[in-house]
């Protein structure tokens, strides 16, 4: 009787755990990040990757040390200039490919002519 209690806490609290990973997009800031840390983490541990699971913890280690709401604000706004950047970017080649197209039609017109 107490083995099936045990293995009934024991699969209740897996489930429970994988339920409470999938779920970091719910959280935000620093526990987000903790989060989507874990849920690699666990990954990797599955997988049996030594070097992943290495890199991971240590990745949680700084998180827990250095995250704060400064820093993450921080690097949400470094990816926002970088997809801004990349629209800049994408908007000039628009640009200058309209810009050719109606030269090029110009030029067609008058040879018509």
């Amino acid at each position: 009787m107490k083995l099936k209690v045990i293995i009934s806490t024991l699969l209740f609290t897996f489930s429970f755990m994988g339920f409470a990973q999938s779920n970091c997009k719910d959280l935000k800031g620093c526990e987000r990040k903790l989060c989507e840390l874990n849920v690699k983490l666990a990954a990797a541990k599955k997988a049996g990757n030594q070097n992943q699971i290495k890199g991971v913890q240590d990745a949680i280690s700084q998180t827990k040390k250095n995250c704060t709401t400064k820093t993450v604000n921080n690097d949400l706004d470094k990816k926002v200039k970088e997809k801004q950047q990349k629209v800049n970017e994408r908007t000039a080649d628009l640009n200058e490919a309209i810009k050719e197209k109606e030269s090029k039609e110009k030029i067609d017109k008058k040879e018509k002519n």
